[in-house]
């Protein structure tokens, strides 16, 4: 790694925070390391931002080190996160991972922490540079972006085997009540019902690339965690050689509320039939 590394340590222990340093400079790693201990001091530090990378030791005296991870996700969610700690668990090491963390090595075991700092960059650096290809390819495309705008039902553009979303549209946004940005980069899983999503998978998640266009009835999961009924019409699609889903979510929440009204009549109908007309 020839570029000098820009790091954010969260270590309270000045001894563990130069035996790291050390440790990364005897094995070639050349960085600059800002350490910080308190949690305001954390959060100026991502405020300011300009880090390749964020080490944590998991406890510290006022502040925990999941605490620390919820706030870089919060604020600085393309930076990859590292515990690096003597008191991670098995099970401690499981939630921390599900919650984002890249990885975690213990201090007895710093041997590994180069070949993880390493990859954990280098991994965020091929994540940045295909994002940046797929921002490129989604502003190139201005005919597509134009007609994905206008569409009037609510449009996600994901991948097909990973269900990542590159791409919406306004309707989105006030269908699914979540921000264009807070949308891209999501994973469909967030805004479909389980039910819904099983069946998204289970037509699209092999998909081929391009193919006949699946119209089915599912459930979609607002931000404000309502259960919107909605129409899904969705057509696997390969774009720039990427197998992709173009899904369209319309609201039939009027429609549903009018079949259900039309049984509640007709089942009132069935148990109290009119009388028969009287012959005068």
């Amino acid at each position: 790694m020839s570029t000098e590394l820009s790091i954010l340590h969260l270590e309270d222990n000045a001894n563990d925070a130069e035996l790291i340093a050390a440790m990364l400079e005897q094995q070639g790693i050349s960085c600059e390391i800002e350490r910080v201990e308190t949690r305001d001091d954390f959060l100026a530090a991502l405020d300011r931002g300009g880090f390749d990378l964020i080490l944590s030791d998991f406890s510290l005296p006022s502040f925990n080190g999941l605490a620390g991870l919820e706030l870089a996700r919060e604020r600085r969610p393309d930076i990859p996160f590292l515990f690096v700690s003597g008191t991670l668990g098995e099970d401690v090491a499981i939630e921390a991972l599900k919650s984002g963390a890249t990885d975690y090595v213990l201090k007895e075991r710093l041997g590994r922490l180069a070949p993880a700092v390493r990859r954990a960059v280098e991994d965020a650096r091929e994540r940045l540079a295909l994002r940046r290809a797929e921002e490129a390819m989604i502003q190139s495309e201005h005919k597509y972006r134009n007609l994905f705008e206008c569409l009037s039902e609510a449009a996600l553009l994901a991948d097909a085997a990973g269900g990542r979303v590159i791409d919406t549209n306004r309707q989105a946004e006030i269908l699914f009540g979540w921000s264009r940005s807070a949308i891209l980069g999501s994973n469909v899983a967030r805004l479909l019902s389980p039910e819904t999503l099983a069946e998204y998978r289970r037509r699209f998640t092999n998909a081929n690339g391009g193919g006949e266009r699946v119209v089915f009835e599912g459930k979609i999961l607002t931000q404000d965690g309502r259960t919107i009924p909605v129409a899904v019409s969705a057509t696997p699609i390969l774009l720039h050689g990427r197998r992709l889903v173009l899904g369209l979510y319309r609201d039939v929440s009027d429609r549903k509320q009018a079949e259900a009204e039309i049984r509640r009549l007709k089942s009132q109908l069935e148990q109290h039939p009119a009388p028969p007309a009287q012959n005068r």
